[in-house]
């Protein structure tokens, strides 16, 4: 049986670079900060670098401390409410960042962004396609 989706936003990535990237920024207020941040349906929560937290204004230390597991081992992260603005979509959103400096990557995880959203991918084509999930139009 075929399914029709509708989506608001369609947005074609590189096929040469190492994962999904999407421009993005976070907002705080009247503060804004841009970035890139890779698109991790794997990841539990969305994790940016402490860096960009501060360019907010936030103090990091005082969120919900958080402690995120890896390959790797694991690492400390704090959550805190801002506004994300990411393919022309924007929502209030609690994302978590680093307690440490130097964050390889941002990350757009499940909590905070893939359970706001409806999302398709077509990775043949290289081609992301994006709404708010309240969106049904």
């Amino acid at each position: 049986m075929p399914y029709q989706l509708t989506f608001n936003s369609r947005y074609e990535y590189s096929s040469f670079d190492d994962g999904i990237t999407v421009e993005m920024a976070l907002g705080l207020g009247e503060r804004i900060a841009t970035c890139q941040a890779k698109v991790d349906p794997g990841a539990q929560v969305c994790l940016f670098q402490r860096e960009i937290g501060e360019r907010l204004g936030l103090d990091i230390d005082r969120g919900t401390r958080k402690v995120l597991k890896t390959l790797a081992g694991s690492l400390v992260a704090y959550g805190h409410s801002v506004t994300l603005y990411t393919l022309g979509l924007e929502f209030d959103s609690v994302v978590y960042f680093a307690a440490d400096f130097g964050l390889p990557r941002n990350l757009l995880g499940r909590e905070g962004w893939l359970l706001k959203v409806r999302l398709a991918l077509v990775d043949y084509d290289s081609t992301l396609y994006l709404s708010l999930y309240q969106n049904h139009e």
